[in-house]
């Protein structure tokens, strides 16, 4: 990879990490959703600045390219982010249907 695309991806990443924190401050993002951001621009980082890791860690998993090797943690990365997101889906969906069914008991118990 060429420095100027090293540099570029970088920049990228930065920009993707300032906008973030901006959401957080602006309330418009939780920390706890942003955290798995964070760790896939760290590892993308990483990745960036250090080539030779990457050839190297596609060659140790027995994948022959190492941009397969990119392909396949992203993958494996957006299987992980939308799990979370699964997960926090269903949590407030179980709370939601909670909430209500307690509404309901109370405007039951307000008509009495």
């Amino acid at each position: 990879m060429t420095k100027t695309a090293s540099l570029f991806i970088s920049a990228v990443i930065v920009l993707f990490v300032i906008y973030t924190v901006h959401l957080i401050k602006k309330d418009k993002l939780s920390i706890k959703y942003s955290l798995s951001w964070y760790v896939l621009c760290l590892i993308l980082l990483i990745l960036v600045w250090f080539p030779k890791l990457l050839t190297d860690l596609s060659h140790l998993f027995g994948i022959y390219s190492p941009m397969n090797f990119v392909f396949f943690v992203g993958f494996c990365l957006s299987l992980w982010i939308m799990f979370i997101l699964t997960n926090i889906i269903s949590v407030q969906s179980h709370k939601i249907k909670r909430l209500a069914q307690q509404f309901a008991l109370s405007e039951k118990n307000n008509e009495k």
